[in-house]
């Protein structure tokens, strides 16, 4: 069973997420990983010899199938990458968590279609904060996004909060075991949330806060989310580091602008000055991400056979139009928009594929833009639309 090698390979130490991931991409299934002898595994990058052989060395003490008997015996509540159960936006990040407890009735994968979005920020907003979050999180939760957030006091526990109200559903990532409330004055929100939405972490049920599993947890809440929302943020704070590794996952960041007296939102504006996308309202924000994100839940809705199906007609509609603008283009706009590949990619790559000065380059992009072929993605990035 593929799940009790999720696991086994989760105790060898020095074998973290992104190399039991890779284990698991080089050799097809963490069974046969396990098998592997010592010069196999030094094909795997980030595998040297000392790390091979303490590799072998350790696992000849562990028996995978009797590891998981014990262990669903203590926490029966977890998942793994092979349990169906796992969501499946996590996964797609380099370093998914190998195993997942969770809390709740709620399964991400039960509503593929669904949109998320992570909101974090401060644990001491200002009212403007405190006011923007809620809305922000009640206008998403009344359009069925789901709400990601890491039951943190502050800015986390009001985008729950107000999501609840709005009678949305939400995800809390935590820090610490699924067991433990912190802190502890969340305790009627964590009850909430394990009434109809979901809890998770990655580290088993009685583990108590520790600093250094917070800056762990907030690649999580950048994994479940489609899109992270910073609302306000100090210009040294932890949602800053959720903000930068959905970037580096390729999720786009949006940033609430705040005025400058406000040392609480000095995160935002260095946010949306290195290139995450600016709120502006509810409706622009709403808009922004179905217009942004729409082809990328699409993605993950899709079926193992999706490609035997037929189109919807709204879907091939548009194919009609964007195909319709593109026959219109001039000819050196055709040409540039060839160069445009169908997934992010930065300026410097665009400039080195078609060898065009950048001033040039950017006015072409920006017609293409205004055209509805090519969108500017935060952090610098285009792609075809």
């Amino acid at each position: 069973m593929e799940r009790a090698y999720w696991l086994a390979w989760s105790q060898i130490k020095d074998v973290g997420p992104i190399l039991i991931k890779r284990l698991h991409e080089y050799f097809g299934s963490l069974d046969l990983a396990w098998q592997a002898d010592a010069a196999s595994l030094l094909s795997v990058d980030g595998i040297g010899l000392v790390t091979a052989d303490q590799i072998v060395r350790l696992r000849s003490r562990l028996k995978p199938q009797q590891l998981l008997e014990q262990h669903e015996a203590q926490y029966p509540q977890f998942w793994t990458p092979a349990d169906p159960d796992y969501p499946r936006l996590l996964w797609e990040i380099p370093d998914p968590p190998p195993v997942l407890y969770y809390r709740g009735p709620w399964r991400p994968n039960q509503a593929p279609s669904a949109m998320t979005v992570g909101i974090v920020g401060t644990r001491r907003p200002s009212p403007y904060g405190r006011r923007w979050t809620q809305r922000l999180s009640r206008c998403l939760s009344q359009r069925q996004v789901v709400v990601v957030s890491g039951l943190a006091a502050g800015i986390d526990a009001y985008a729950h909060q107000s999501c609840l109200d709005s009678d949305g559903q939400t995800i809390a990532v935590l820090g610490t075991g699924v067991d433990v409330i912190y802190p502890r004055n969340n305790d009627q929100l964590y009850q909430r949330i394990e009434e109809t939405g979901l809890i998770v972490s990655e580290y088993p049920d009685g583990t108590p806060p520790d600093r250094g599993h917070f800056p762990r947890r907030n690649r999580i809440i950048a994994g479940l989310s489609d899109a992270i929302l910073v609302t306000e943020a100090p210009e040294r704070s932890g949602a800053l580091i959720t903000a930068y590794l959905a970037n580096d996952y390729g999720r786009h960041v949006y940033a609430l602008p705040a005025g400058l007296d406000n040392p609480t939102a000095r995160g935002c504006l260095n946010l949306i000055n290195t290139g995450a996308a600016m709120v502006m309202g509810e409706t622009h924000f709403v808009t922004d991400l179905i217009n942004t994100i729409g082809a990328t839940v699409s993605h993950h809705e899709r079926a193992p056979d999706a490609s035997s199906a037929t189109p919807d007609v709204e879907e091939t509609a548009q194919k009609q139009e964007v195909a319709a603008i593109e026959v219109e283009l001039e000819a050196p706009l055709k040409q540039l928009l060839a160069q445009v590949p169908d997934v992010p990619t930065s300026l410097d790559k665009l400039v080195e594929a078609t060898q065009q000065d950048t001033s040039v380059l950017l006015s072409g992009l920006l017609q293409l833009e205004l055209a509805g072929v090519v969108t500017q993605l935060p952090g610098g990035q285009y792609q075809r639309t």
